[in-house]
């Protein structure tokens, strides 16, 4: 489950439809925000329309991730891309941890069946 702004939204990377979903929508994303930045980026930095930019990428991606609607639904500020990318970090952090409790239970699992074998 991902909680932000004390607000819940299903999330689950092991789910195989979450993993799909997430998969082409986190392409999306970095594909979007990489060809932008490349585009409009002056020195590596991007003005106010690029920061309006980032978040409608930004945005579409949680779209992609948990439906239409969400991302206005998420964000307090229309335009506010630290808030956005705290977003994404927290899903990251969430999608790591949920893939390191399953590898952990794999471990655990296939320890008892081993030990069964002896």
């Amino acid at each position: 489950m991902f909680i932000w702004e004390n607000k819940k939204y299903p999330f689950d990377i092991m789910d195989a439809d979450t993993m799909a979903v997430f998969g082409e929508a986190e392409q999306e994303l970095w594909d979007s925000l990489s060809s932008y930045e490349e585009e409009h980026a002056k020195n590596g930095r991007i003005d106010a329309e690029g920061v309006k930019a980032e978040c409608r990428i930004i945005d579409a991606f949680f779209e992609n991730v948990f439906g239409e609607g969400k991302a206005e639904e998420m964000f307090c500020a229309k335009y506010n891309l630290a808030e956005r990318t705290k977003a994404v970090k927290k899903l990251y952090n969430l999608r790591k941890s949920q893939m390191e409790e399953h590898n952990s239970r794999i471990k655990a699992l296939s320890s008892l069946v081993s030990k069964g074998d002896a």
